[in-house]
């Protein structure tokens, strides 16, 4: 099963339980940023962009990253729980 955010309190109409990474783009030079679009239960989407400082920071904490205890995925979904955007947990394992 692939990683997916569990929300805690479910989107409703249509009721939304968790998110998948359906996309994600790194742009390291000016301007720096980072694109995510999350996948829903219902095929609705949830789209978020760093840009600046913000993006390279997180792009430069990725690149040193260690990806054999924390997948690429598990990390961005943290993410988006850390800075506020989603609040949930993470559960699956990567695929």
């Amino acid at each position: 099963m692939a990683e997916q955010l569990d929300l805690t309190a479910p989107i409703t109409y249509p009721s939304t339980t968790y998110y998948k990474v359906a996309e994600l783009r790194l742009q390291r030079e000016s301007p720096s940023s980072i694109y995510v679009r999350l996948k829903g239960t219902n095929g609705e989407h949830f789209d978020h962009l760093y840009e600046g400082a913000t993006a390279l920071n997180l792009i430069i904490a990725l690149n040193k990253a260690n990806l054999t205890t924390n997948s690429l995925e598990k990390r961005i979904l943290n993410q988006l729980i850390t800075d506020g955007f989603l609040s949930g947990t993470v559960s699956g394992s990567p695929d």
